[in-house]
């Protein structure tokens, strides 16, 4: 145990002198979230105060009085009218106008008829704002026809609604957000992990053959598993610290950045409560031990930092496509799911974060990464151990 500390303290000491690790390590994962929350957050009100003031400019085939009323009520909609066989698409992508509404020539004879006609929208389904708006206008003018209908045909208004719904949610708030936003938490967690992990596994491995003293460290008057462990343990303590950091820096900038709605922040603080942390936290340590031995693995042969950086990024995404698949609605934590490595941790914190997790399921997730770990411990001591590798 003596000598494993005495690797643990010489990897560290040798890594922290280093003021880009320190940075990389410590100062930016704890102000990447404020910063994001901050940055997301001004953009977005930008964007929605931009496009809230925007003019739209709508041509018009064919439109009854009551519909243009409607459309001038708001000032910021300008009008052009054009004919049916005007090339619509065209005018909509050189930004002549922005859409087009199209009524039938006998638009009056059939609304006077009460027969059922049509109308054509032109648009770009990409400008939502504007799509939106249209859509609110149209809505508006239905709404008026039904009205003028039900009053023609002297029915009372309330035998035209046959029956209202009345939702009632049985789910928690805690619960919706939880399984919405939970997916996300852990890519940002587990992103951050693998990056701490691979530059630290690649300085302590391959950075140390360059600066020619890897014969020294294997010298020492200890094992080389030993050796090997004292380097993992640093590899995967500097890709856990990030992680750590970035749940503080989130439950900072939730509490300090503006414009967050109160009760979100509310559920968000009830959900990151010291129970849910735990369970978090209690995941990504054997997962951080997992990610530094598989990269030790995978670099203890490179003779280069660039040969091992070329080597172990690769991996990345075998950690992005299960993040993302954890993210996607309809993929659920179950006893399927739960021994896959990485898409395991990102159903499991969504079911933490919602309070609907199942402990005999955590404790699965939690064993099965403890296995993984030292199956990529263990692996890593192989290919550690072959002098021709390590010595090149």
């Amino acid at each position: 145990m003596r000598d494993l500390l005495i690797i643990i303290k010489k990897e560290l000491s040798e890594l922290l002198r280093d003021k880009k690790t320190i940075i990389n390590s410590i100062v930016l994962p704890t102000l990447l979230v404020p910063i994001l929350l901050f940055g997301v957050m001004k953009v977005t009100k930008m964007i929605e105060k931009k496009e809230q003031h925007k003019t739209i400019k709508i041509g018009l085939v064919n439109a009854p009085k009551a519909f243009l009323h409607l459309i001038k009520t708001d000032t910021l909609n300008t009008i052009s009218t054009f004919s049916e066989g005007d090339d619509f698409k065209s005018l909509i992508d050189n930004k002549t106008i922005h859409t087009a509404i199209v009524f039938p020539s006998n638009w009056k004879t059939q609304m006077d008829s009460l027969n059922i006609s049509s109308i054509k929208i032109y648009r770009n389904s990409s400008k939502n704002n504007i799509n939106q708006r249209v859509s609110k206008v149209i809505t508006a003018y239905n709404t008026q026809l039904k009205e003028d209908r039900i009053a023609q045909l002297q029915i009372p208004i309330e035998k035209m609604k046959p029956f209202t719904k009345n939702y009632i949610e049985v789910g928690e708030q805690k619960e919706l957000i939880g399984k919405r936003i939970g997916g996300f938490i852990p890519y940002l967690f587990i992103l951050t992990m693998w990056g701490g992990c691979l530059l630290a596994a690649i300085d302590l491995v391959t950075g140390e053959k360059e600066r020619k003293t890897i014969e020294t460290t294997l010298s020492l008057p200890v094992s080389k598993f030993k050796v090997l462990l004292g380097k993992a343990f640093v590899a995967s303590f500097l890709g856990f610290i990030p992680a750590v950091l970035n749940l503080l820096g989130l439950i900072i900038g939730l509490k300090i950045v503006d414009d967050i709605p109160d009760s979100f922040k509310l559920v968000i603080n009830e959900m990151l409560n010291f129970e849910a942390v735990t369970l978090i936290l209690l995941l990504l340590i054997p997962f951080s031990l997992f990610l530094s031995g598989l990269i030790i693995s995978l670099v203890a042969g490179a003779s280069t930092f660039k040969e091992a950086q070329s080597k172990a990024t690769p991996i990345i995404m075998l950690i992005i496509i299960p993040l993302v698949l954890a993210m996607m609605p309809g993929i659920e934590l179950s006893w399927s799911t739960v021994l896959i490595p990485v898409l395991n941790i990102g159903l499991g914190v969504k079911e933490i974060m919602a309070g609907t997790i199942d402990m005999m399921q955590y404790v699965v997730i939690l064993l099965s990464l403890i296995a993984f770990a030292i199956g990529t411990i263990y692996f890593s001591y192989k290919k550690f151990s072959d002098e021709n590798a390590i010595l090149k």
